[in-house]
């Protein structure tokens, strides 16, 4: 064996044997890595080549053999997307995979005086015009503008206002319940959403032969007694279809109460911070009241501007009706929209 090692130039611990070691393995390594090529973030593997993640779709991690659908709220306009851009505020799409901006849908509007303007998609005021006058048009949805005074005058879609004085305007406001997203059954729903869950074009209620009714000429989605949501009708084989629609849930008022006193909530909650159970509106029993119009249900509202939401109560001596709990919404803890 001595004669073997004498022969041998690389003897076991020498230094040679050690730096020849360490090209061996650095050598493979890189031979590996370019042998093995690595699909970047934004591609997908597929017949062993990279190929570019499609609009719509992302992929944030390298290596994979799928990309990812947008989720709902989202969009990618470019090939090869890392992630998704979100829309804007209050903004939502009514499918996921979305290509592009103008797949997101919301309220907008814009104001402006002389050269400068400003874009609105959620509540804000108009105090960078200062004491200016301008004009106010709304892009998309209902507006509302409260003065100093309290006083509110609504802005609707495509409606354009002149001589609008900025310095007597303290907040706007849109209008998102029953516009962009649907309460309860979805029978106050008056959007535009016209897709059915299945991505077909809604027909326009005056070609469906079943309805000679109900014949508005548009083709949005809607709801009536009996169904749970809102829904259209689609070309089917035979005759046309009922199919529901996309449209989300909505969080804001339902969930939660988006202002301090809860004026505009129409959630479910029926009992009073004591725990007492709601009595139904529609109902004198066991109190008598004026507020019949509230609605045929037992749950906390607010329609005398109360400072929070409240309700008459079971009891049938005292409280006669009491405050009840219902947090506020906070937009970095409750989506606007619930898919």
């Amino acid at each position: 064996s001595s004669g073997i090692n004498a022969e041998w130039p690389l003897r076991p611990g020498s230094a040679k044997m050690v730096f020849f070691l360490i090209v061996v393995l650095l050598s493979s390594f890189l031979l590996g890595s370019f042998a093995d090529e690595v699909c970047p973030s934004g591609t997908y593997i597929f017949n062993g080549e990279c190929h570019m993640c499609p609009l719509g779709s992302y992929q944030m991690r390298p290596d994979q053999y799928a990309c990812l659908r947008c989720p709902r709220g989202s969009y990618a306009d470019v090939r090869g997307s890392k992630e998704c851009k979100s829309c804007p505020t209050n903004h939502l799409t009514y499918f996921d995979s979305s290509k592009s901006y103008d797949d997101c849908v919301g309220p907008k509007l814009v104001a402006s005086v002389d050269k400068t303007t400003s874009t609105h998609f959620a509540e804000g005021d108009f105090a960078m015009f200062g004491n200016g006058t301008g004009t106010v048009q709304a892009l998309s949805g209902t507006w509302v503008l409260t003065d100093t005074s309290g006083e509110q005058r609504q802005v609707v879609e495509g409606e354009l206002v002149s001589d609008v004085d900025f310095s007597t305007i303290s907040t706007v406001q849109p209008i998102i319940n029953n516009e962009f997203c649907y309460i309860g059954d979805g029978e106050d729903y008056v959007g535009k959403a016209n897709f059915s869950e299945y991505l077909i074009e809604c027909l326009n209620w005056n070609d469906v032969p079943s309805l000679p009714d109900y014949n508005p000429n548009h083709n949005y989605c809607r709801s009536s007694v009996g169904s749970t949501k809102p829904f259209c009708y689609i070309s089917g084989d035979m005759d046309p279809r009922v199919v529901p629609c996309t449209v989300p849930k909505c969080v804001w008022d339902v969930k939660c109460k988006s202002t301090e006193n809860g004026e505009s909530y129409r959630g479910p909650t029926s009992e009073t911070s004591s725990g007492w159970e709601c009595q139904n509106w529609s109902s004198d029993y066991p109190h008598p009241h004026s507020n019949h119009q509230v609605g045929d249900h037992n749950n906390c509202r607010n329609p005398d501007n109360e400072k929070d939401v409240w309700c008459y109560t079971w009891s049938l001596f005292f409280p006669i009706w009491d405050f009840c709990s219902v947090k506020q919404c906070v937009a970095s803890d409750d989506p606007r929209y619930e898919y």
